[in-house]
């Protein structure tokens, strides 16, 4: 290798080279001065200069904000505003309840036995006088098979005296035919005669003991079917209540006296709403007026209902008397004890509303109207407050109409007090 070329490898080897970072930059006297400072505040123990280059620096919170977040609160009372859609907002009364089934019932047995076979699960539907369950009932079988021999053998011995009633008869015919010609003597003929009603007498025996055997078969096949435990009407399963090996008894009540039910059916195509309404609006709700369900499991969906019964009688710890609301349009997301909240329409109310249109509604008592222009106290994310201008509608069984300035969802002050103000700090209660 040259020199020339070993020179020029050195002068590359010397140029790769790691570069490193240079690090910070030297910090400026000034701002080493004022660090030292704020450490040697804390040494002396002056807070107050610490303090104020923390709130310098925005390490401490501004005086102010410190002393509002050490006050304490003042308390408000709060309300969500409502945004309703379709017929809901024309309610002249609304109420909450669960949902029912209109027909619902725990099946047992109408005998006592073990559980030999259960032929549903929760969710299957079922058809009146489907078979659910059935009890052990081999020593049954063989109770029948023993009626219907028994009842076989009567009939072998009413068929062999039909015979014999046969043969008397004729041989009385032949002994009335002799005794004209005075072939025969009278005590020939009436032993004859005898031997005919005797035959007859022992027919009417045999019948009686025939029908008593069939009669056993009736009691043998209906004490078979009540270890089948059947649907009574058409209906889904929503519970089952014992499993194979389990004792059933009629009434019972649990494991030390045996199972009472085996499953729990109920008819899901015709559910209602049980709910209270208020004594004072009782007087706007009548039978077969038309309402509105709204169920918080599906919020995306308003049911048709219809008034179908008030129960005449009231509840006196509640004030309140109970209402009926069945349900016209159910679907297959709809369940027993769901809660449901329903929505009384009056009567002048149109048939159908556009479902896309959202009315908003607030409570009256956190409105105020001062000369012409009317507003809200409403409570942000912070728990300040803010001032709201709003335009008001009709007012109504403690609600008013928003025609503008909310949208729903905005929690309002009740009944604010004239010391609100814009920004200032609250504590909300219910």
């Amino acid at each position: 290798m040259s020199a020339a070329s070993s020179g020029t490898s050195t002068d590359s080897l010397s140029r790769l080279r790691i570069q490193r970072d240079a690090g910070p930059p030297p910090r400026s006297f000034f701002g080493r001065l004022i660090r030292w400072v704020f450490v040697l505040a804390l040494v002396l123990g002056l807070p107050g200069a610490a303090l104020w280059y923390g709130q310098q620096r925005g390490l401490v919170p501004k005086w102010d904000a410190l002393t509002e977040a050490m006050r304490p609160r003042p308390e408000v009372r709060v309300a969500v505003v409502s945004a309703e859609r379709g017929r809901a907002a024309d309610a002249t009364v609304k109420a909450t309840g669960y949902l029912q089934s209109r027909q619902q019932a725990k099946i047992g047995a109408r005998a006592t036995g073990r559980i030999q076979e259960v032929r549903v699960e929760e969710g299957s539907l079922v058809k009146a006088n489907d078979v659910l369950a059935v009890l052990e009932h081999a020593d049954l079988d063989a109770a029948l098979a023993s009626a219907h021999a028994v009842a076989a053998q009567s009939r072998s011995e009413l068929a062999e005296k039909e015979v014999e009633i046969a043969r008397t008869q004729r041989d009385l015919d032949r002994a009335e035919k002799s005794l004209a010609r005075k072939s025969i003597s009278e005590a020939d003929y009436e032993q004859t005669l005898y031997l005919r009603d005797a035959a007859i007498a022992q027919r009417s025996t045999l019948e009686a003991a025939l029908q008593l055997a069939e009669a056993r078969i009736q009691e043998a096949e209906q004490l078979r079917e009540n270890m089948f435990v059947r649907a009574p009407f058409d209906g889904t399963v929503i519970s089952k209540d014992a499993e194979l090996g389990e004792s059933i008894m009629p009434g019972g009540m649990g494991e030390a006296s045996g199972r009472g039910s085996v499953v729990t059916i109920a008819d899901l195509q015709h559910l209602e709403v049980d709910c209270d309404v208020k004594e004072d609006y009782i007087s706007r709700v009548s039978p077969g007026q038309l309402a509105e369900v709204s169920v918080d499991a599906v919020p995306d969906r308003r049911y048709q209902g219809r008034v179908r019964k008030i129960i005449p009688m009231g509840d006196r710890a509640r004030a309140t008397v109970k209402v009926r609301v069945e349900i016209l349009d159910a679907d297959e997301r709809l369940f027993p004890e769901m809660s449901s909240t329903v929505f009384f329409l009056p009567g002048e109310s149109p048939a159908a509303t556009a479902q896309d249109l959202v009315r908003v509604f607030c409570p009256t008592e956190a409105v105020i109207t001062t000369g012409e222009q009317s507003f809200v106290w409403i409570l942000n994310k912070d728990d300040r407050l803010t001032k709201k201008v709003i335009e008001p509608g009709e007012a109504r069984d403690g609600r008013t109409e928003i025609l503008s300035g909310l949208e729903g969802g905005e929690k309002v002050v009740m009944a604010p007090s004239a010391e609100m103000q814009e920004g200032k700090l609250v504590k909300a209660v219910q």
